[in-house]
């Protein structure tokens, strides 16, 4: 008998089920055969995209002899907007992804205000259709408990609004955002004035650029009745809310405000930032702060602000919107 050119019915029955199974697949199931370039993908792509340059990206300068990361100094000059700190100027990476620098966030808000179409083709939010640029509606913003971070006069949202009826795909991010100086002190050390064991002295050095922000942790509290009562600068006493503000934070919850004299707990943390405007002399400045029921051990020197002093870092969200 002569097998040549006979296929084996096994082999047919395989072949059509396979080829059955596929035409199904593609008339049933048509969207994982199209490709990424859809509109809602290309949303999402340009929203992602512009989440990771701020976050992740310090951004990025150059002119025809120099070049760096600090672009914020140098915004005429800017290549790339990133907003992530850059411990070397030089390197064109972070050590600090999603850690983000006061600096680069004010210049970031100038430069959507002072040229959008520059900001737009930096920031690529944009897409070409048939060879036409066509640019993408935005909202970026920086949140802090829900509300739009403001720093100094600026109010950290850029962008448009969402019309009715617009596709729009976001991406939220958690970041730290730098938001100014903070010098930390831990109350069990922090020297007291001469003749007074319940106020604390601080020495501030200025002119500074910052407000000047202190946070005292630890209180040896000798009392029932412990309180902070009032802050003095060189002998002046200052104002609540127009000098200065208060926040106070327990184990158990977040800082928020806190009332003059209120019930003050060994566990608690105070964080008084006092208006930069009050150090603007180059001068030393005397801070005292008047405590109730609070011991502070004898020194013979005032602590120092400006040898304590850190950058300070929030925790926030980005939000993108893309539309």
């Amino acid at each position: 008998m002569d097998d040549k050119g006979q296929i084996a019915m096994d082999f047919l029955l395989g072949v059509s089920l396979v080829l059955i199974a596929i035409g199904f697949t593609v008339q049933f199931v048509p969207g994982i055969f199209i490709s990424g370039s859809t509109g809602e993908d290309r949303l999402g792509y340009a929203a992602y995209r512009t989440s990771c340059i701020l976050t992740e990206d310090p951004g990025w300068w150059s002119n025809s002899t120099s070049s760096g990361t600090d672009w914020e100094a140098h915004p005429s000059n800017v290549q790339r907007i990133g907003l992530a700190v850059d411990d070397d100027v030089h390197s064109r990476l972070t050590e600090t992804p999603n850690m983000l620098s006061k600096e680069k966030l004010i210049q970031f808000k100038l430069l959507s205000e002072s040229s959008e179409t520059e900001f737009i083709r930096k920031l690529g939010l944009f897409d070409s259709v048939k060879g036409t640029q066509m640019n993408y509606g935005y909202n970026i913003s920086f949140l802090i408990d829900g509300q739009p971070l403001v720093m100094g006069n600026y109010t950290m949202v850029t962008g448009s609004s969402l019309l009715p009826g617009q596709n729009m795909v976001k991406m939220t991010r958690i970041v730290l955002i730098g938001t100014g100086n903070i010098s930390v002190f831990d109350g069990r050390y922090l020297s007291r004035y001469v003749g007074n064991e319940n106020i604390a002295s601080i020495s501030i050095m200025g002119p500074v650029t910052e407000n000047v922000t202190i946070q005292i942790t630890n209180f040896n509290v000798s009392g029932s009745n412990a309180a902070f009562i009032n802050a003095s600068l060189n002998g002046s006493t200052l104002i609540q809310s127009s000098n200065y503000t208060v926040q106070k934070r327990s184990p158990s919850e977040n800082f928020g405000s806190y009332a003059l004299s209120s019930p003050l707990m060994k566990n608690d943390s105070l964080r008084i930032d006092l208006n930069r405007s009050l150090f603007s002399s180059n001068a030393s400045y005397q801070l005292r702060l008047n405590f109730n029921d609070v011991v502070f051990p004898q020194g013979s020197i005032s602590s120092n602000y400006n040898d304590n002093v850190e950058k300070r870092y929030e925790p926030a969200l980005l939000v993108v919107e893309v539309w």
